[in-house]
């Protein structure tokens, strides 16, 4: 693994501080550029954001989100140091950054593939087309689509770009005071801190509510090719919004349903015309074998990249890094042990104590044990990823004794609400 020329910059797409802290220290000072949207700089107060990271030399603002504002920068990004790679940061950055790694000759995932990627009626389009499986599922416009496309069947009702499952929600039946409800709860979702204040497009889906235990798979591509690729169990919180409630990685899979995932994810590839970069592809096995359920092209949230780490003994994103800039890598095979994650949950109502992280902290294999709240603040009941307590992270050599350890880490810490 090598790190930029230090007369070279890695331009980063969408401010992620999960990333820079993990590349901070190992890319050269002052080496990395992030184009930020104006109005997220101010809400969520990064203006000396670039102080805070060894690596950051400044954050650029100019509109990426639904924009082409950003392509504007390419010249005077290039005018003084070349760049080496442009990164997405986030969700919404996806196709700003295939779009300025194009222009500027540099490998990415190709503006049509982030596209794809960006807007789940376009990949269920692509998708469908090149053979993956897909769930039955139908643009709507309102609760009148809902209603028809649903009849008195299970259905998920979604934003088809939006992220962090903000707006999904599964009906077990569907009526039209139901399909109304959906309808509102869907198209009013929002993300005050993650997009700009100027007006957005959104779009929306209703899907047939698939059965069958979740996975991601999360890949590494080189030139349309698969260099690495992991396989993550699922589990998803009950009720009508399907927030993810903890991820086991590598899956326990039997050779053929391991060997499934792979046919899936590389029709996946083929079909969106992905180049380079990172996958992180979600689907539920059914009875027919993997289903596709949605696909990003940046690099996982919920911590999924450091479970990756843990558990292969790599850095991902610094490998990611090195792709993007054209790079050879190495990556490890197999997993050396098994990784997982637990999110905290509490009852609604205002936090009066938390109690028992020290405790947690020292069980045998817990690496981390964080609350995200305090007393005096708010838990909401969980509509989003947005909505969690906090987290636990443990490792272990085989997935059962790895669930048990990040159960009993989540047993050990108490969040009382009033």
């Amino acid at each position: 693994m090598s790190t930029p020329a230090t007369d070279a910059q890695v331009v980063f797409v969408g401010y992620n501080a999960a990333y820079l802290r993990a590349i901070d220290g190992s890319l050269p000072s002052g080496s990395v550029v992030v184009i930020e949207e104006p109005d997220i700089i101010r809400k969520r107060r990064l203006q000396d954001a670039a102080a805070r990271f060894d690596c950051l030399d400044r954050i650029v603002p100019a509109g990426y989100q639904q924009s082409a504002e950003a392509l504007d920068l390419a010249a005077e990004l290039t005018a003084a140091r070349p760049v080496a790679a442009v990164v997405p940061g986030l969700e919404y950055a996806v196709p700003a950054t295939a779009a300025l790694a194009e222009k500027l000759g540099l490998p990415g995932a190709t503006e049509t593939a982030a596209q794809a990627l960006r807007d789940k009626v376009r990949l269920r389009e692509v998708s469908g087309a090149g053979g993956v499986r897909n769930p039955r599922w139908r643009e709507v416009h309102g609760p009148a689509d809902i209603l028809e496309f649903a009849g008195d069947g299970p259905v998920v009702v979604k934003p088809a770009n939006r992220q962090a499952s903000v707006g999904v929600q599964l009906l077990d039946s569907v009526d039209a005071a139901t399909a109304a409800q959906a309808w509102h709860r869907t198209s009013s979702a929002a993300e005050y801190e993650q997009v700009p204040d100027r007006q957005l497009a959104w779009r929306f889906l209703a899907e047939e509510r698939l059965r069958g235990p979740e996975y991601s798979v999360e890949a590494l591509v080189r030139q349309g090719e698969i260099i690495f690729e992991n396989v993550t169990a699922k589990t998803v919180a009950p009720g009508p919004y399907p927030v993810e409630l903890g991820h086991l990685l590598p899956a326990p899979l039997d050779q053929d349903t391991q060997a499934a995932f792979e046919t899936a994810m590389r029709a996946l590839v083929a079909a969106i015309g992905f180049r380079t970069g990172i996958l992180h592809a979600e689907w539920i096995l059914t009875e027919s074998g993997p289903t596709l359920v949605e696909c990003a092209g940046r690099c996982p949230g919920d911590y999924l990249i450091d479970l990756i780490d843990l558990a292969y003994e790599t850095r991902i994103r610094l490998t990611l890094i090195d792709l993007l800039a054209g790079r050879t890598v190495t990556l490890p095979r197999s997993a050396r042990q098994t990784s997982a994650i637990r999110f905290l949950a509490a009852e609604p109502g205002t936090v009066t104590e938390v109690a028992g992280v020290d405790t947690a902290q020292g069980l045998p294999g817990v690496h981390v044990a964080e609350v995200d709240v305090e007393a005096g603040q708010e838990v909401r009941p969980w509509a989003s990823s947005w909505d969690r307590a906090g987290h636990v992270i443990a490792t272990g050599p085989d997935a059962d004794t790895t669930r048990q350890r990040v159960l009993d880490a989540d047993a050990a810490i108490r969040i009382a609400t009033d």
